[in-house]
């Protein structure tokens, strides 16, 4: 058992003959490679691994990363320009003699100026000083009110209609109550006014809008309305300052008003017109530069349309069928153009569909409570194109349009979907010679989607479609290939332009991140190995849905779970230690009213789970032919019915094996009654033949993975990646890469009697991976096999055909013996010993996983026991043990983690704290180090029969033990103390105002100092941390410096460390030199400690070991401390000092888990 001396130096081989699983998430890819045997079919594993990133979206919202960017960005913007507006009017005010700047500022900025709004009701009447004007005027401008330059954006914004519902209401309340101006309303009208007792009018005048409420809102217009008004009346007055010059330039200012298109700045580098560049090219005419059409156009609507007109089935009651014919088309088309939108009932009612007639792709499973009919949903629509006939006052049509309509129509869409400014859309349309009348409507109007082709590739197409092909065959019909094979020439690595421009083109960034990862793991991969002879691709569900989506799966998937247990919990009362086929069972029971479907037999519950096995689980529809193991597809029967059913429908086995009588007993079963309610599994269990064209679709729907972005991900490989021909010249025409479907791969797992996952972990992707591999077409027949072998098991006398040789078999042919060779006994595994070893290379061994602390890899394990050893039977180069920057295949999976090295995040908190007591604390604390802030009276508790957080109770000793006194009446519950409105106490024993906040302190290491000292914030986010090391008596001392955005944004590095429980000035100072590296999130270090560094696993076991690899999460400057986790997220540790470390170490890691260590940095100043 000796390894030969030179296998410690043999490298991996780039020459194998290997297959890729990968299995692809929306944070993760799972990846296997398997070497193949002579037959092209997986016979071992060589190697394994997870590379894990963040999902590209907002993890609550499911919003853009780069959301809270763009609207800093816009805030900000905003900010500068309002600034810069009240600035021009300034100096426009002093040119006309209006204002002194100077004297205006300094009394602008000064207390008790007069109330803006009674100066803006007052100034209708009477003469107003100049500098009352003045004020009046610079208030106007900076609260100037709404406009929109793009009708297209206030259609698509939820918060813009009830902006325009506020805006509404403002004028008819000004129109109802004769109000002359919006100053004039705001000061008299009660709509605008709170109560408040403690002032002398009994209320204070709130004309602001808080945030999600927009009832004060009024049109800038309006506002420019009050300003002529304020303007003609001060000239009536004789204010000779009033001028029309002024009026009229002051105007300009305020209304001003900077177009989308014209971008920041002037000039702008974003000043853009339109969106065409960033179009992107179509998949079959791309090659000669015709860029994809809006989906709005009238060809895209008519395309899609036809799509689905041509794709849609009817079903009749036996389970047969059929596509619509050319009448049925016919009369569908001219419908879509005479109505808006089109549903199925509109369509069986056009068409005459018979009442036994149904849409095979609509669930008729009635939802408890529902009254909607299934068929009152929408089948199809032309809607902009409705849309855009009538903004045009354009007559109804009954037939698809002719050629110089289409153009007008795409034409329109073209110029709603590419540009969003009123003023370029009007320009364009105006060429088009579309009438002024129409704009209103077509401006509201706001398309933005692209479909895959162009309009010229549609163009095409349409006519075929017009004739009933399917999508695919009218593709053919007009010249392009379907399956869009590419003859650009193909390369070792996924890369270059065709690759970036693919990726590009992924609109959803969640996808698109998950699609490079995928790119980075297969390079690596044959970077490593060479090139691949197969692929094999499985994406998750979630990858085809958006955030509510995935929410909602995750919602249902907790749903079900919960029933699970429920069943779970039911099943354990007539059965211990019950499986997950016999939850499934009882489920079954229950939803069939505990009838065996096939028989009508009563079915007792107490015989359910006998050692006999009296009852099974059988397919409908069999499993060899459909590869349909669905939850729809399964019943509860006697196991004796089942057997004799074998591989046959329902219909078939009762016809032949009991007649007709038991036909109509069975059809009437499961139609008039209510034992199975699910629409869909009705239809299963009442077809009568399985065609051979529907064996291929049921085989390419559930063995296939047909999903868009699967398409994308797999055409990209097969059409851009060198493969390595198989071996077997038998496979030529087989394929080299399979989209596999989850449901496939679920099977196997389960078939296969795989370790169950523990998704709290990262590594069973890996798992995934290997058995997505596993899923060749020769496994897919070894099943279909198998699947047979079962279902005719006991079908004495019964004849079939061998798929293998076309021949006629009768099954009475076959002993025993014969049988059992030829179809199996139980489902079979890829290779012998497979379970074993995956169980070894995924660290479980002997049926456990390996506690993370001992770490034997399975390299170890294998070596130490002969038995695995020797059946194993791995090359001598599998056995080389990894070093620095090359990982030995059988060290163990070492998750691979994307580092987060992008500086982004707000540069301090919201909340502006007082510094007054940050550098020392005044006559109130002993030291500095101390913020104060507010905090709302209903968060407030007694510690020890005090509030201890009250700033300086001795200021106000009245509140604090009227506060003190509430919270003991209410038991110290702030919620119930302070649920009515709490008055501030005066020294005569009247209430004086209510009380909502106080103010308390708390102690405050670091922050950033605003507001010219005054204040000070908490940090933002910390961008990274920088480690020193220093030498003290021989020893090293390690430290970190923490960098902020905040230190990013004024471009200084700090020098200072954390040091725990000390304010920010009294922190160690670093030299430079000392400087080791940077460390951002989520980067590998290595770390060792006398002591043992604590760490907590998944299930809260603590335990501490003395050296390992852990990704850094973050630090703590109150305690100094840094925080990390293992590799595949089973355990973790927070609080670590690192200054008495014995050694830390940053790591690089690539995508594949090949650690190096990273020798010392430069340190990397902000630019």
């Amino acid at each position: 058992m000796k390894l030969n001396k030179d296998a410690q130096e043999l490298p991996k081989p780039t020459d194998l003959n290997y297959r890729i699983g990968l299995d692809i998430g929306i944070a993760s890819v799972g990846w296997a490679v398997l070497e193949n045997n002579s037959h092209d079919e997986p016979f071992r594993i060589i190697d394994m691994g997870v590379r894990i990133f963040d999902t590209a979206e907002q993890p609550k919202t499911g919003a853009s990363l780069a959301a809270p960017r763009r609207e800093a960005r816009s805030a900000r913007r905003r900010l500068r320009r309002r600034g810069h507006r009240l600035e021009r009017i300034k100096k426009l005010f002093h040119a006309e003699g209006l204002i002194d700047i100077e004297e205006f500022e300094a009394r602008y900025k000064r207390a008790g100026l007069p109330d803006v709004y009674r100066l803006r009701y007052e100034g209708l009447d009477r003469k107003l000083t100049n500098d009352e004007l003045a004020q009046v005027l610079l208030h106007i401008a900076k609260h100037r009110g709404f406009k929109s330059t793009s009708k297209a954006a206030d259609g698509a914004d939820s918060d813009t209609g009830e902006v325009k519902k506020s805006i509404s209401a403002n004028k008819a309340l000004m129109s109802e109550k004769g109000y002359r101006t919006v100053g004039e309303m705001i000061y008299l009208d009660e709509n605008f006014r709170t109560e408040c007792p403690w002032t002398e009018e009994g209320y204070i005048l709130t004309p602001r809008n808080k945030s999600g409420d927009y009832k004060h809102t009024v049109l800038r217009d309006m506002l420019a309305d009050e300003v002529r008004s304020l303007f003609a009346a001060q000239r009536s007055m004789e204010n000779m300052n009033a001028s029309e010059e002024l009026e009229n330039a002051y105007l300009d200012i305020m209304l001003s008003q900077r177009s989308f298109d014209r971008g920041p700045g002037t000039p702008s580098k974003y000043a853009m017109e339109g969106f065409e560049d960033r179009v992107g090219l179509c998949t079959f005419e791309g090659k000669n530069g015709e860029k994809r059409a809006p989906k709005a156009a009238y060809t895209s609507e008519l395309f899609v349309a036809l799509e689905k007109i041509n794709h849609t089935k009817i079903v009749s009651n036996d389970g047969s069928t059929r596509f619509f014919t050319q009448d049925e088309r016919d009369t569908i088309i001219s419908l879509i153009h005479r109505q808006q939108t089109v549903k199925y009932i509109t369509v069986r009612k056009a068409i005459g569909l018979a009442e036994g007639e149904r849409f095979y792709n609509l669930n008729y499973s009635q939802k408890a409570g529902s009254k909607k009919s299934t068929e009152d949903t929408d089948f199809v629509r032309l809607e902009n194109y409705h849309k855009i006939r009538k903004a045009l006052n354009e007559d109804v049509v009954s037939e698809h349009l002719g050629q110089e309509k289409i153009q007008l129509y795409d034409s329109i869409a073209a110029i709603l979907t590419l540009f969003k400014n009123d003023d370029s859309r009007i320009s364009r349309l105006e060429k088009l010679g579309i009438s002024p009348e129409c704009y209103d409507a077509l401006l509201e109007m706001s398309p933005n989607k692209f479909h895959n082709l162009s309009l010229k590739a549609m163009g095409k197409i349409i006519p075929f479609l017009l004739k009933g092909n399917t999508y695919d065959k009218a593709c053919v019909l007009a010249g392009y290939d379907f399956k869009a094979e590419n003859n650009s020439e193909k390369s070792v690595l996924l890369k270059g332009r065709n690759i970036t421009d693919i990726v590009n083109d992924i609109t959803n960034p969640v996808v698109r991140r998950s699609v490079s990862q995928t790119i980075k793991v297969i390079n690596a991969i044959i970077l490593e190995y060479g090139s691949p002879q197969a692929v094999n691709i499985e994406l998750a569900r979630e990858m085809s849905k958006n955030f509510d989506e995935r929410r909602k799966l995750k919602s249902d998937m907790e749903s079900r779970e919960k029933e699970n247990d429920k069943f779970l919990k039911r099943v354990r009362e007539l059965k211990s230690n019950p499986t997950g086929q016999d939850i499934v069972k009882y489920r079954l029971w229950e939803e069939q009213g505990g009838i065996c479907l096939y028989s009508g037999e009563k079915i007792d519950i107490n015989d359910l789970f006998s050692q006999g096995g009296g009852y099974d689980i059988d397919h409908i529809l069999p499993y060899s032919i459909t590869f349909d193991d669905s939850y729809r597809n399964k019943v509860l029967v006697k196991a004796s019915e089942n057997r004799q059913k074998g591989n046959r429908t329902p219909y078939e086995y009762i016809m032949s094996d009991k007649g007709v009588d038991a036909w109509n007993r069975y059809e009437a079963l499961i139609k008039n009654t209510n034992i199975v309610k699910d629409y869909k599994k009705q239809l299963k269990l009442l077809k009568k033949h399985i065609t051979d064209d529907e064996k291929a679709e049921f085989k390419e729907r559930n063995l296939t993975d047909t999903k868009y972005i699967t398409r994308i991900i797999y055409n990209m490989i097969r059409q851009n990646l060198v493969l390595k021909p198989y071996l077997n010249l038998e496979r030529e025409r087989k394929k080299q890469v399979v989209a596999v479907n989850g449901a496939i791969t679920h099977y196997l797992s389960k078939r296969w009697g795989l370790e169950s996952k523990d998704r709290r972990t990262d590594t069973h992707h890996a798992q995934d991976a290997v058995v997505i591999a596993c899923t060749t077409d020769g496994m897919i027949n070894k099943i279909s096999r198998y699947s047979k072998g079962r279902e005719l098991y006991y079908s004495r006398g019964f004849k079939f055909v061998d798929e293998e040789t076309g021949e006629i078999l009768n099954r009475d042919s076959f002993s025993r013996e014969e049988w059992d060779e030829k179809y199996g006994v139980r489902i079979p595994l890829p290779w012998e010993h497979f379970r074993d070893e995956l169980d070894i290379r995924m660290s479980r061994y002997h049926g456990v996983i390996e506690d993370a602390i001992l770490e034997t890899s399975p390299r170890e394990f294998i070596l130490s026991h002969r038995d695995v050893y020797n059946w194993i039977d791995y090359p001598e180069w599998m056995f080389v043990k990894g070093r620095p920057g090359r990982r030995g295949v059988l060290d163990g999976i070492f998750v691979s983690r994307m580092p987060n090295h992008k500086v982004s995040g707000q540069a301090h908190e919201e909340t502006i704290r007082s510094a007054k007591y940050y550098e020392n604390g005044g006559s109130v604390f002993e030291t500095g180090g101390y913020v104060v802030t507010k905090k709302s009276i209903q968060d407030i508790k007694l510690k020890d029969g005090e509030i201890k957080e009250f700033f300086n109770p001795d200021s106000d000793r009245l509140l604090y033990e009227a506060l003190v006194d509430r919270l003991n009446q209410y038991g110290n519950d702030p919620k119930k103390a302070f649920a009515e409105p709490f008055y501030k106490p005066k020294s005569d024993g009247t209430p004086g105002p209510i009380v909502k906040k106080i103010k308390v302190f708390e102690k405050q290491t670091s922050g950033v100092i605003v507001r010219d000292g005054n204040g000070i914030a908490a940090n933002g986010s910390m961008v990274r941390i920088d480690v020193f090391c220093e030498q003290d008596k021989g020893k090293k001392k390690y430290y970190f410096v923490p960098i902020y955005t905040a230190d990013v944004v004024k471009k200084r590095l700090p020098n200072r460390a954390a040091t725990a429980n000390k304010m920010l000035s009294e922190w160690r100072v670093m030299k430079e030199e000392n400087f080791i590296f940077s460390l951002y999130s989520r980067d590998l270090i290595y770390i060792e400690s006398d002591k043992g560094v604590q760490i907590k696993d998944l299930d809260g076991n603590m335990s501490r070991i003395e050296g390992m690899y852990a990704y850094y999460t973050g630090a703590d400057t109150s305690t100094a401390s840094i925080a990390g986790k293992f590799h595949d997220s089973s355990a973790a540790f927070r609080g670590l000092g690192i200054q008495g470390l014995k050694d830390l170490r940053k790591c690089n890691v690539d995508v594949l888990g090949n650690i190096s260590f990273v020798k010392k940095e430069k340190r990397m100043p902000f630019n």
